[in-house]
């Protein structure tokens, strides 16, 4: 039921903060496309590790307290997408970066990916991020079941 709620949260995120977003799309310039692929797998590659690190530790704050804090397990790359996002609007395509009021990474993420595929950015570890945010969101559902039974 839990993981429902937060499929539904997420689908309501979609809806009202990523669609506005899409209307949005202008190419990065082709002349900057190695650089801007360069400069997003560097962010990347700077903050992977304490994107894992804070899924790590909301993992253990769970099993510790048996609460969970009020960000999602799958937002706590939030800030990995704020930086990929400020850049791409200042630096790429000259607007200023307006963060959203959101706690949720869903739009940043989605208004990124066509930026992400048109110039190749290597996303492996983006997605790796994702699994393993579910597969620690999976051992917090089963932790709670184990403590009801």
């Amino acid at each position: 039921m839990y993981s429902d709620m937060k499929k539904l949260f997420l689908l309501i995120c979609f809806i009202f903060l990523c669609l506005p977003v899409f209307a949005d799309y202008k190419p990065i310039p082709a002349n900057l496309g190695k650089q801007y692929k360069a400069e997003m797998e560097s962010i990347i590659n700077k903050n992977y590790s304490t994107v894992i690190s804070d899924i790590d530790n909301y993992y253990n704050e769970v099993k510790k307290t048996g609460y969970e804090p009020e960000i999602s397990i799958y937002d706590l790359d939030l800030f990995l997408y704020a930086d990929m996002m400020k850049v791409t609007q200042e630096k790429y395509l000259g607007v200023k970066y307006n963060p959203r009021g959101t706690d949720c990474a869903t739009p940043a993420a989605n208004f990124l990916s066509p930026y992400f595929k048109d110039n190749k950015v290597n996303t492996e570890k983006l997605i790796y991020i994702k699994h393993y945010a579910e597969q620690k969101d999976k051992m917090i559902d089963e932790y709670r079941v184990q403590k009801l039974y």
